[in-house]
């Protein structure tokens, strides 16, 4: 089962290595005019997983993936912030693309994707459908049935697009609703469309990164 990776830093705190992953890879992204999606840390038996996902306006490219890999790579080993051996993944997010801040979520309003709780309301944690929002520090989901559910964002576990293939019929027949408060939801709702990723096509990178092996 996949849990976080920690290490002993020299105060004696514990600090999550995905937290140190990211304080390192932010400013390599803005150099190289990328977003950082996400950062994921998983333990596969004994094999410890780095996946970083990227993404740039047009979308990222294998040249973008493998030079970010090297540039990234180097700083994790020079701050030794992996213990022991690992891999390094580095690619595009694809098209179930996690949303990890509000920023994001404003970004992809109307977009079908699928929200989990922290914890449940009246037994329930996942809720599918149009992605509203962000008010404040709130964002939400309209289901099918046209219920809205709203959570604040410290409420929220998890938001990620969701593969629709039958998006197209549905908003033909159901016209997208703007979020409350949008002053201009047909100029927002063309801009939320140019960034929109190419369906099927996702940019990776996957290098042997490994202290004390074959590199």
């Amino acid at each position: 089962m996949a849990r976080p990776l920690r290490f002993l830093s020299l105060s004696g705190a514990k600090l999550e290595v995905r937290a140190e992953v990211r304080q390192l890879a932010v400013p390599l992204a803005d150099e190289a005019g990328c977003e950082l999606v996400d950062v994921e840390l998983v333990v596969q038996g004994r094999q410890r997983v780095v996946r970083v996902l990227l993404d740039k306006p047009g979308g990222v490219t294998l040249g973008d993936c493998a030079a970010f890999s090297r540039r990234l790579g180097d700083c994790l080993d020079m701050n030794q912030t992996v213990p022991g051996s690992y891999r390094l993944e580095v690619s595009s997010p694809g098209m179930d693309r996690p949303l990890t801040s509000l920023e994001a979520v404003s970004r992809f309003v109307g977009r079908r994707a699928m929200l989990t709780s922290v914890a449940p309301r009246e037994g329930r944690r996942h809720y599918e459908g149009a992605l509203l929002g962000p008010e404040g520090t709130t964002c939400g989901i309209r289901t099918e049935e046209g219920s809205e559910h709203w959570f604040d964002w410290c409420e929220v576990k998890s938001v990620r697009l969701v593969v629709d293939p039958w998006g197209g019929a549905r908003e033909a027949r159901t016209p997208r609703a703007p979020a409350r408060n949008d002053p201009a939801p047909m100029r927002e709702r063309g801009a939320l469309e140019r960034e929109r990723p190419t369906p099927g096509r996702q940019r990776r990178w996957v290098p042997r990164r490994s202290r004390g092996g074959s590199r």
